[in-house]
């Protein structure tokens, strides 16, 4: 662990470094461009999972997922043929 909190440390450093090479109007960019920058909320992994379960539901040219995933299967392997010639 204490490795990993190192290299994060190292590059948080070097991010430094390189913006305090940077001209003042680069800075202040820098600083309206963060100071803009919302949280996005931290929602619970399971939540996160469940609000994308049924992403493609209202897809109309997906009925069965099942099908529709042999289907482009079969396309993969019809263009590794022709390319077998």
């Amino acid at each position: 662990m204490q490795k990993t909190e190192a290299i994060q440390g190292e590059k948080f450093l070097d991010v430094i470094k390189k913006i305090e090479g940077m001209t003042s109007s680069q800075q202040r960019f820098i600083q309206e461009m963060l100071s803009q920058r919302k949280q996005a909320p931290a929602l619970p992994k399971k939540r996160n999972l469940k609000k994308s379960f049924g992403l493609w539901a209202d897809r109309g040219d997906i009925k069965s997922s099942m099908d529709y995933v042999n289907k482009l299967r079969g396309e993969w392997q019809s263009r590794l043929e022709g390319m077998k010639g």
